[in-house]
């Protein structure tokens, strides 16, 4: 008897943050009756969740729960799509109300994230910026600095799209930028087990971005960071595409899905005293830290969680921004 294909469904949420709905993600599963690990699929930075729609199926036969989130602004999903800003936040909302809606098939202390292009942006974006609640990162040919992406040239037609909507280039907008950086917060990502992906001839988004990300991280000492560099005349090829345009991409599922797949045996947690850059926003599972409005601007914190309540202070702002201090992330409360 042949195994039963993957049940898939759609549901809408809403922002946590500033009430954005409806945002609709599409999620696929084995129904065994087994908690799974959750991987979230992000799609590139034009596309929306259909472009998806195969890694769904394929990563939800080998044993996960497959969630694909449109961001806001993108796909069906309402709100003004803002270039890695609370864009990146909505896909924490969406793991939230996937927990709310699936507790019997995800288990809650493994949860993942795979992203394409602008999806591997948001990857390493997610990295910094929720640095306790993803276990396995995985970027393919990602962007770690959408500033020095826009100046790279790489897609043109993006640095239009993201013109229209950052509100100009970063020249005229370097604090907007700033906190779309998130090369100086990499060692942020210490609690995630990390894999990038990208082919030698890649130029879309060139892979130097990313090698600086991976060099902050290491000179803060974490890793190691698995990287996977695909070469002329290999078997396969991490060309820059989704699936369905390059099927050589499923073959990557064999090198991260170990990780994903791998029992938990710990819950991922920051060090009871440190620091943190904060590019626009910062969630931990017990406090945040936001910048106005979370669009602009990067700070540093020094965070001690050894009392009854986190203290978090400010230690870098040379552009005296204005920091709040919020609650953490519970992502079992909806």
């Amino acid at each position: 008897m042949s195994p039963s294909p993957p049940v898939r469904q759609t549901f809408a949420y809403a922002s946590r943050v500033d009430g954005v709905e409806p945002l609709w993600a599409d999620v696929a599963y084995l129904a065994n009756g087994h908690r799974k690990p959750l991987l979230v699929v992000m799609h590139g930075y034009g596309g929306g969740r259909d472009a998806v729609a195969r890694d769904l199926d394929e990563l939800a036969s080998r044993g996960v729960v497959a969630l694909a989130p449109d961001c806001r602004g993108r796909g069906e999903s309402a709100g003004s799509w803002d270039s890695g800003g609370l864009d990146v936040h909505d896909i924490l909302d969406a793991v939230g109300a996937a927990l709310a809606r699936y507790p019997a098939e995800i288990d809650a202390d493994n949860l993942n994230l795979v992203g394409y292009s602008g999806g591997g942006g948001h990857a390493i974006a997610c990295a910094v910026r929720f640095p306790e609640v993803f276990r396995t990162l995985v970027s393919f040919f990602g962007i770690a600095d959408y500033g020095a992406w826009h100046r790279s040239g790489g897609r043109p037609d993006c640095n239009e799209w993201m013109e229209f909507a950052l509100g100009g280039p970063p020249d005229r907008l370097p604090d907007v930028y700033e906190s779309r950086n998130a090369i100086p917060a990499a060692a942020n990502a210490r609690c995630s087990r990390l894999h990038f992906f990208w082919d030698e001839e890649e130029t879309m988004c060139p892979p130097a971005l990313v090698e600086a990300w991976i060099e902050e991280y290491h000179r803060a000492g974490l890793g190691p960071a698995a990287v996977h560099v695909s070469r002329c005349g290999d078997v396969r090829r991490w060309i820059h595409n989704y699936r369905t345009g390059n099927p050589d991409l499923s073959a990557a599922d064999d090198l991260f899905l170990p990780d994903v797949l791998a029992t938990p045996t710990r819950v991922a947690a920051l060090p009871e005293q440190g620091r943190l850059v904060v590019p626009g926003f910062v969630v931990t599972r017990t406090f945040s830290v936001w910048i106005g409005d979370g669009q602009r601007g990067r700070v540093t914190v020094e965070y001690d969680r050894r009392g009854a309540m986190p203290g978090v202070r400010v230690v870098a702002n040379p552009r005296g921004y204005a920091v709040r201090v919020g609650p953490g992330v519970d992502l079992a409360a909806r």
